[in-house]
C-alpha cells in the first residue's frame, strides 16, 4: 500500500519501544489473532499523541488497544502501528475520581473501595480498561458508564487535547462517537467519574459477591471475552442462547459456554 513507503517505514522503526511483526495473541483475552505489523507501548501521553499526528500527517493506519477484551483480531494481524495505550495514573477529589486510559476497571473498582467511595462496584465486573470502558460505554449489573461520567480528555489527531461530556461522546448501547462516530480514531487520555462517599468495606462484599455471581456463569479460567452478545430490547442474550440448543456448539477450538 501507498503509506509502506521507505520513509514511513524508517519513521515508524525510529519510534521509541517500536517492534515489529508483534504477537497480538498474547494481549487478547481470547488469545487469538496474528501480529502487529509495528507495535509499540507507551503510558507518556505526550508520546502517545506525537505517534498519531506522525501516523496522520503520513497517513499511516493506526489501532489503539487497551486490555484486549471483546477484541477479535484476524489471523493476518494488524496493519499499520498498533499502540497499546498504558497509563495508569489515578487522583482522588472529592466524589470524583479520575484514571487514566490504560488502568483497568476492576482496578479503578477496588481503589474507589480503599477510599471509601461507592456507585462504581459494577466495574468489577469490567474486565477492560478505563478507556476501553468509554469507548463501547462498557457496564454490568444493570449500570454502564454513561451512569457515572463526567467527561472525558482526549486527544484528535490534527486537533489536539479536547474535553467530552457524556453528550458529546453520545454514550449509547455498548457504543460511542468514539466507536462509530465522530471521535472515531480519537484517543482517550483519561475519564473522570462521579462517585458516592459510603461503606468502602459494604462495596468490597458486594464486589465479592458479583464476582461470585460472574465465576458461575461465566468460564473465567479460560480463553474468553466474558458476555460477548448484545441483549435484545425486553429479552437477554443468555436466555436465547440457551432457548436455542447452542450452549457448548463448538466449531474447531471455539465454542459456546456451558455455563
Amino acid at each position: 500500500m501507498r503509506w509502506r513507503s521507505k520513509s514511513n517505514r524508517d519513521w515508524l522503526r525510529s519510534l521509541p519501544g517500536v517492534t515489529e511483526d508483534e504477537p497480538l495473541a498474547t494481549r487478547t483475552s481470547f488469545g487469538i489473532g496474528g501480529p502487529a505489523e509495528f507495535f509499540v507501548e507507551s503510558g507518556r501521553v505526550e508520546t502517545i499523541e506525537k505517534m498519531l499526528t506522525g501516523c496522520l500527517e503520513r497517513e499511516i493506519p493506526y489501532t489503539l488497544l487497551g486490555a484486549g477484551t471483546n477484541l477479535l483480531i484476524a489471523d493476518r494481524g494488524i496493519e499499520g502501528l498498533v499502540i497499546r495505550v498504558v497509563n495508569r495514573d489515578h487522583r482522588i477529589e472529592g466524589t470524583r475520581v479520575t484514571a487514566g486510559a490504560g488502568l483497568k476497571m476492576m482496578r479503578l473498582a477496588r481503589i474507589a473501595a480503599d477510599a471509601g467511595l461507592r456507585s462504581f462496584e459494577f466495574a468489577i465486573g469490567v474486565p477492560g480498561t478505563v478507556g476501553g470502558a468509554v469507548y463501547k460505554n462498557a457496564g454490568c449489573w444493570g449500570k454502564e458508564m454513561r451512569d457515572v461520567l463526567v467527561d472525558v480528555c482526549g486527544f484528535v489527531p490534527g486537533a489536539g487535547k479536547q474535553k467530552w461530556d457524556p453528550k458529546k461522546l453520545q454514550l449509547g448501547y455498548r457504543t460511542s462517537a468514539l466507536r462509530e462516530g465522530a471521535l472515531k480514531g480519537a484517543l482517550v487520555i483519561e475519564a473522570t467519574v462521579h462517585v458516592e462517599r459510603g461503606d468502602g468495606e459494604e462495596a468490597k462484599r458486594l464486589m465479592a459477591k458479583l464476582t461470585a455471581e460472574r465465576n458461575e456463569t461465566q468460564p473465567i479460567k479460560t480463553k474468553n471475552c466474558g458476555s460477548v452478545f448484545k441483549n435484545p430490547p425486553g429479552d437477554s442474550a443468555g436466555r436465547l442462547v440457551q432457548a436455542a440448543g447452542l450452549k457448548g456448539l463448538r466449531q474447531g477450538k471455539a465454542a459456546v459456554s456451558t455455563l
